[in-house]
């Protein structure tokens, strides 16, 4: 029996379908000699500390850093029975068929399962970029060896012991300090690629915080040529020189008189053309999607999160209609143009794309199709199958999928780039510069059925005016100067898609110049597959909220990356560490090597942390030891207590998040308990004062307050 064993149902049912003559059994598909079964993502799960070494349950300083010494891992608690099947069909089987998804992560989920039970077996690899009949079938007859696909399950090993050990460790080690130093009792994570990620948004949110805006003035001259050409007004803007006075330190007109002036000067004036130049220029269209370009559009245009395209994609995917979700690739291979046809015409039949994919050329073949140009996967595409019922989401996200590849169909965009230069001479101001610039569209192409927020729009500052017919050394009247007063905005708060974009292309945040170019080089930090689960993470730890649209820091994510060492939310670090990854899926580096490195300099990313010499925040008046932050029994209470108990057992009340005082010692009455011979304390109840025993709970003795606020030990106990 030849066993195929895939990462989850639905990619199950595919294989199945490909195969034909399938009877469902308990947990798998009989396809006559094949069967078919298939795992829940991950069935198996990294050990914890306590796991490798009981003591490792307490939380100390002194057991950092935990490195294991043998890797283990062991079931996901709703994956034994799954994994029972397996297991037992492993034990059938004459060779396997790894049908994990089509990346490191797939090859080593698979992989695992494998080890887990010692199979030593023939094992092969099939490949799924989509889930359709065609491209199964084409699959099933393209199986290859398993074994060349060794180094990307040991990039997906490489890259889950190392978030392993920086994870487990920086976030015992960040508790601990947090725990000493009294900044609370909560659990303070962090993450390989979460930390760097957090860092952005802070450092973006603290540039907004601390914006101070001001005014700056922008000229717009409205100018009439006095040549016999064609063409009539249009508008420049001044262009400050570097000497020219009244600028700020980034170069813009901040002093109104200085505006003001200088427009009186222009207005009425006659200037001369120093340079005309039109140039004729094409746009391609705008590339089909990756993970992250998707992500982006999906969130400015549909509102949706990181995580919810990616499920949404994904579930495209599983339904046959687009192909695999998680890639980096914007090319498609030259091997499937002549599928175009096929694809635009089921496209045509599906209601509100008939437009769109009945006016494409499916014979026009963009750069878009570059076989060198693919990593793992390609783009995102249609697959060509019809769309049966669809949610309001899926449609939304399947309607971009079906328009990028769309308009790889059409013409390019044709234009003509207008610029005009002039000066004008003032004895005041001598010559003043001034800049035209304009768009003149020769033929629409792709942009005649691109939405507004497609990247049909301008660059480089083209205005949407065409510029008149004008040479060198014409002249120029000047009708009219508008002095426009603007504020300096700050930067915009990050969005999901824009935060997802940044982490693809960090380099953009990093002012070293060599830094920079390794980051661009290698993808920015984390991976397409991940980056969804880590925006996720931090908004599940209280690190990251959502305000409407944007994504901004709490004060809790605040304080974890005041805290955090420079190498630990440097991006600079994990985008090496990502880049080391790929080295590793492509056989250029060893998993023995990366993971002795990251063991080397583990202890050095965790010493600043737990670092000699810390003083504690809030200390202990009684004993001078760290004050912890604990909750108390009710709902939403706090309370300080000391972090030396049960030796010291002082408690403070909390007070906004700091001690308040402490809690002074009820005073001893002279009367002595007839009972245990024990001091009286007078207390206070719901119903009145009494008097309890000072030995409560050992003795529950109380005596009532007489008429002269003694204890009355005649009346009712």
């Amino acid at each position: 029996m030849r066993l195929f064993i895939a990462e989850k149902p639905s990619l199950a049912r595919a294989i199945a379908d490909g195969l034909g003559n399938g009877r469902k059994d308990n947990g798998c598909i009989h396809c006559g000699n094949d069967t078919v079964t298939w795992c829940f993502g991950h069935l198996l799960e990294p050990c914890y500390p306590e796991d490798y070494k009981p003591e490792y349950a307490s939380w100390r300083r002194e057991h950092l850093p935990i490195i294991p010494q043998a890797w283990r891992s062991k079931a996901k608690p709703k994956a034994a029975a799954q994994l029972k099947i397996i297991g037992k069909l492993l034990k059938e089987a004459t060779s396997v068929v790894n049908a994990g998804d089509p990346d490191r992560e797939g090859q080593l989920l698979v992989d695992e399962v494998l080890e887990h039970f010692s199979y030593k077996g023939p094992v092969s690899r099939i490949w799924l970029a989509s889930l359709d009949e065609r491209s199964v079938l084409k699959a099933l007859n393209g199986i290859t060896d398993n074994t060349k696909h060794a180094p990307l399950r040991d990039a997906a090993r490489a890259r889950s012991q190392a978030d392993w050990l920086i994870g487990m460790n920086a976030t015992r080690a960040m508790t601990i300090m947090g725990r000493e130093t009294g900044r609370g009792g909560e659990v303070l994570s962090l993450g390989r690629v979460q930390t760097p990620t957090l860092a952005l948004v802070v450092a973006r949110d603290r540039e907004i915080a601390s914006f101070v805006s001001s005014d700056y003035f922008v000229l717009r001259a409205y100018l009439t040529p006095q040549a016999n050409r064609a063409g009539g007004e249009f508008a420049a803007m001044f262009v400050p020189g570097e000497t020219q006075a009244g600028l700020d330190g980034s170069g813009r007109l901040t002093d109104a008189a200085v505006a003001n002036a200088l427009a009186e000067s222009a207005k009425g004036a006659d200037g001369v053309i120093t340079e005309s130049v039109r140039e004729n220029k094409s746009k391609a269209a705008p590339l089909p999607h990756c993970l992250s370009s998707l992500q982006k559009e999906a969130s400015a245009k549909c509102s949706m999160t990181a995580k919810q395209v990616l499920d949404t994609a994904q579930s495209l995917y599983e339904k046959k209609l687009t192909t695999y979700p998680r890639t980096d690739c914007r090319y498609l291979p030259e091997e499937q143009f002549d599928a175009a046809g096929r694809i635009l015409a089921a496209i045509a039949t599906v209601p509100g794309m008939e437009h769109m994919a009945g006016k494409a050329d499916a014979k026009l073949k963009s750069s878009v199709w570059n076989t060198k140009k693919i990593t793992a996967h390609h783009a995102i595409i249609p697959t060509g199958e019809t769309p049966g019922s669809l949610t309001n989401t899926e449609r939304a996200l399947y309607s971009l999928i079906v328009s990028a590849y769309c308009l790889q169909f059409y013409p390019v965009m044709r234009y003509e780039a207008q610029k005009i230069t002039l000066v004008f001479t003032d004895a005041q101001w001598g010559e003043t510069r001034w800049e035209a610039r304009g768009r003149l569209i020769l033929e629409a192409g792709w942009s005649v059925i691109a939405s507004d927020n497609d990247d049909s729009g301008t660059q480089d500052g083209e205005q949407e005016q065409a510029l008149p017919l004008v040479e060198k050394g014409d002249t120029v009247h000047c009708r009219d100067v508008r002095t426009l007063k603007k504020k300096t905005s700050p930067p915009s708060r990050f969005t999901e898609g824009t935060l997802i974009e940044a982490m693809a292309n960090v380099h953009r945040f990093v002012a070293d110049t060599a830094a920079k170019s390794v980051l661009k080089e290698n993808e920015g930090i984390g991976t397409e597959a991940t980056r969804a689960g880590v925006i996720e993470t931090l908004k599940q730890r209280q690190y990251l909220i959502a305000d409407k649209k944007a994504i901004v820091s709490t004060q809790l994510g605040q304080d974890i990356i005041e805290l955090t060492p420079a190498a630990l939310k440097d991006p600079v670090t994990t985008a090496s560490w990502e880049s080391r990854l790929e080295a590793i899926a492509q056989g250029k580096e060893t998993l023995a090597g990366f993971m002795a490195e990251q063991t080397k300099i583990l202890p050095d990313l965790l010493a600043p942390i737990l670092g000699s010499g810390r003083q504690p925040a809030n200390s202990c008046p009684d004993c001078g030891a760290a004050l912890y932050r604990r909750k108390g029994k009710k709902v939403g209470t706090w309370f300080w207590g000391c972090s030396a108990f049960p030796a010291c057992k002082t408690t403070m009340p909390d007070d906004n998040g700091h001690p308040g005082k402490a809690r002074q010692a009820p005073a001893l009455s002279k009367h002595a308990c007839k009972t245990c011979g024990k001091p009286l304390i007078e207390r206070q109840s719901a119903k009145g004062a009494f008097f309890g025993c000072s030995g409560y709970p050992g003795c529950k003795r109380t005596y009532q307050v007489a008429g002269n606020g003694e204890p009355d030990f005649g009346g009712k106990k």
